[in-house]
């Protein structure tokens, strides 16, 4: 009769198991299928925007011709940026030219 009664214990142990894990599976299964939800919905405003995008962009069109890149002389000299200017002008008026203000004058470049 003990012998039984351990096994039915057992195998209620195991059975509650077995359980948890499949509520474990089960919860986690609908975590994934609220992350695909999620996902199509953001994939589907990602194409409705490329879409929009691509209908703005083919306002734009050149003519082949036209647009026809030009070479720099080579007696030209680069130009002062006036933004940089600018820049360091907000720069001293906003606490001088800290290392902040320094560092983005050394690390801008001219386009």
């Amino acid at each position: 009769m003990h012998s039984i009664a351990t096994a039915a214990r057992e195998q209620s142990t195991g059975l509650s198991e077995v359980s948890t894990a499949v509520n474990q599976m089960d919860q986690t299964t609908q975590q994934n299928a609220a992350m695909v939800e999620e996902s199509t919905a953001a994939t589907n405003r990602l194409a409705d925007e490329a879409a929009n995008l691509a209908r703005l962009i083919a306002r734009f069109r050149i003519d082949a011709g036209t647009a026809a890149p030009r070479i720099a002389a080579p007696d030209s000299k680069p130009v002062t940026s006036p933004a940089r200017a600018l820049s360091r002008k907000l720069a001293g008026a906003f606490g001088g030219r800290g290392a902040t203000a320094a560092a983005a004058a050394a690390d801008w470049e001219e386009f």
